[in-house]
């Protein structure tokens, strides 16, 4: 029995699986990195920063696999009104666009950003980041290592 051709016209032709991603759907992941983080500062927890840092994290990771980490995030910061330069990093301009300024300095940003660019590239997809970050021996020492393995050459976000 032969195939029907109504199936195999389909495989012939390359298929568009992207779903868009509106302005709305951003400003809603933007408020929920907003949520984490209120939800961050009214912990006393000392690991509450891994509730805003881990899905600060799953954003821009899903964006970076679908390589629009960049394009994303300076959209972002637009919605935000926040000026953008070709220095931003998504995950830092994440963080600018969804945590308190008084309360995040720069060096505080560049630090997150950091942690978070060197689990991007070697984290399992499997561990979650707070237990990747704790068996690295922390915030700082996954700063220190991102600096030394990655550092100017850095990690191609776009």
């Amino acid at each position: 029995m032969r195939p029907s051709s109504c199936f195999a016209a389909p495989l012939n032709r390359p298929v568009d699986h992207q779903i868009p991603y509106t302005k709305q759907a951003l400003k809603q992941d933007l408020l929920r990195l907003r949520n984490a983080w209120h939800s961050f500062q009214e912990s006393r927890d000392r690991d509450a920063v891994y509730g805003y840092l881990s899905p600060v994290f799953d954003l821009v990771a899903w964006w970076t696999t679908e390589k629009r980490a960049l394009e994303r995030a300076r959209k972002a910061l637009r919605l935000q009104n926040i000026s953008s330069s070709d220095h931003d990093e998504p995950f830092a301009a994440i963080i600018r666009c969804t945590a308190d300024h008084a309360k995040v300095d720069k060096r505080t940003r560049s630090k997150w950003s950091r942690v978070l660019r060197y689990a991007l590239a070697y984290k399992a997809h499997s561990e979650r980041l707070d237990q990747f970050i704790k068996r690295k021996d922390g915030l700082n020492a996954c700063a220190s290592r991102f600096a030394r393995c990655l550092g100017r050459r850095g990690l191609n976000l776009a």
